[in-house]
């Protein structure tokens, strides 16, 4: 038979069966494993109203997983509710001699009562708070003397407007209240009653309750937009431990309005969870941070720039155009000693995943970080995300997947091949077995990033046509 006749054929069948030959622990083996991974039939791990997304999965030695997430945030400061948290939420419009009111029981001293007012996005709007102590009846109360009074001129939307007394507030009856409303300044109010509330508007008692705190301790009392939550699975990820809030924005510094987009890997001791965060109050001009613990679940000290502590740091800091979303979304990998830190770099008409490495990684590797340039270019991509990558070693190559046409009925995932960690080749858009209205994606991998392909592997993501009201998918992939 014709010599290149037989070699034809020979490599037909290596197409075939994608059997690749590859050195392992320096022995040439034949991989009885793909490249490309096929998506198995999953299940639901979230179904709860809001979102959890863009996981960061690690399948640890003795079989369990540790997976974490975004979640919706929360408001700094321990607080005590003057409303139902889960009614209904209704802006009320506060216009001339509008009064809004509520009357409340303290049962323990406190640093402040703080009131949540939307303005609808204006920036002229301001309003009075004046607390009071309850004196019988509402009328007698707002007749007498205030015991703190503050003018808020031109407020943020959804500030929560404060009065605070660092001498804090003995227990006792209140009525806080709204007066000399300008703009469009309003008030939150939830559906439901409370106990020991009662809400007045204009002096009349009105149904529901109007959003409202006390703040037991010193804090602004602000809401932060996201944070990450943690849970563990021991088979295979059909069944949860209860899901945990365990890294969340530091107040009063760089990462307060958001910690997002969680990237965790495992390096001697220590857990580092690298995340997106911004001082931008639209979102935009984002810089990825690093957050350290021994635990999974924390606590956490945040690089500072110079070591770990509770000032955070950005690692990677956008310097682009200031209306662009900028840098995040991390994803690290280890392998042969060096740490290679994944990130997005979304700026006008741009959309990458850049590199920056760091040999023998020590106490403060993110100080050590030498930026390699693009590994990923998405540019032309129509409406992808953030990598997650890992580290094939029977084939020697790391993979790194993203979502694409993300938030469409049309998504799919993408997937990439790389010899040396440093530049990446599309090799497959993977659309069978897929929930239409995908974002985020991530896969498992060990404590450093690496997939054995003969354990059971798992992809996750978030998916849904309404916005921040996403369940999130579970499934198994397989590589024969």
């Amino acid at each position: 038979m014709n010599r290149l006749l037989i070699i034809g054929l020979m490599l037909t069948v290596c197409s075939c069966s994608k059997a690749i030959r590859a050195s392992v622990d320096g022995e040439v083996t034949d991989s009885a494993y793909k490249n490309i991974f096929t998506v198995q039939p999953g299940w639901e791990i979230y179904t709860g109203g809001v979102y959890r997304y863009g996981p960061s999965i690690i399948q640890n030695t003795d079989g369990t997983i540790d997976a974490w997430f975004a979640a919706p945030g929360g408001t700094f400061g321990d607080r005590i509710l003057l409303h139902e948290d889960a009614g209904t939420q209704t802006a009320i419009a506060l216009n001339g001699a509008d009064i809004a009111a509520q009357k409340f029981i303290a049962t323990q001293s406190f640093y402040a009562i703080a009131v949540a007012c939307p303005n609808w996005n204006s920036t002229n709007s301001s309003i009075t708070l004046s607390l009071y102590q309850w004196n019988s009846d509402y009328a007698s109360t707002i007749a007498s003397a205030p015991l703190a009074k503050k003018v808020y001129s031109n407020y943020q939307d959804n500030q929560n407007l404060q009065i605070a007394s660092d001498e804090r507030f003995a227990g006792g009856n209140y009525l806080w209240v709204l007066t000399n409303p300008s703009g469009t300044a309003g008030v939150w109010k939830k559906e439901g009653e409370v106990s020991n509330t009662q809400n007045f508007k204009n002096g009349e008692v009105v149904a529901g309750s109007y959003q409202s705190f006390l703040l037991l301790n010193p804090s602004s009392g602000a809401h932060y937009w996201d944070q990450a939550s943690y849970m563990r699975s021991t088979d295979g990820g059909k069944n949860w431990s209860a899901e945990k809030m365990v890294l969340k924005p530091t107040e009063g510094t760089r990462d307060q309005l958001s910690i997002c987009d969680p990237g965790v890997i495992k390096l001697g001791n220590y857990y580092y969870a690298g995340y997106t965060s911004t001082e931008d109050e639209r979102g935009l001009f984002n810089h990825a941070y690093v957050a350290r613990s021994t635990s999974p679940e924390g606590p956490w000290e945040k690089w500072d720039g110079n070591g770990w502590s509770n000032d955070p740091q950005p690692v990677i800091t956008f310097n682009g155009d200031a209306d662009a979303w900028g840098a995040g979304e991390p994803s690290m990998i280890i392998n042969n000693d060096t740490l290679f830190f994944y990130y997005t770099w979304h700026d006008k008409n741009i959309l990458e995943t850049r590199v920056a490495i760091v040999n023998d990684p020590g106490e403060n590797w993110p100080a050590q970080l030498q930026q390699k340039g693009t590994a990923v270019d998405k540019t032309a991509i129509a409406a992808a995300d953030h990598c997650d990558v890992k580290y094939r070693d029977d084939l020697k190559k790391y993979y790194a997947i993203h979502t694409a046409s993300r938030l469409t009925a049309n998504s799919y995932i993408v997937l990439w091949e790389s010899t040396d960690g440093l530049s990446f080749t599309k090799i497959k858009e993977i659309r069978a077995g897929l929930k239409p209205y995908l974002h985020n994606c991530g896969w498992s991998g060990d404590e450093q990033g690496h997939i054995n392909p003969g354990k059971q592997q798992y992809i996750s993501y978030a998916y849904g046509p309404n916005w921040a009201n996403w369940n999130t998918m579970w499934h198994p992939i397989s590589f024969k």
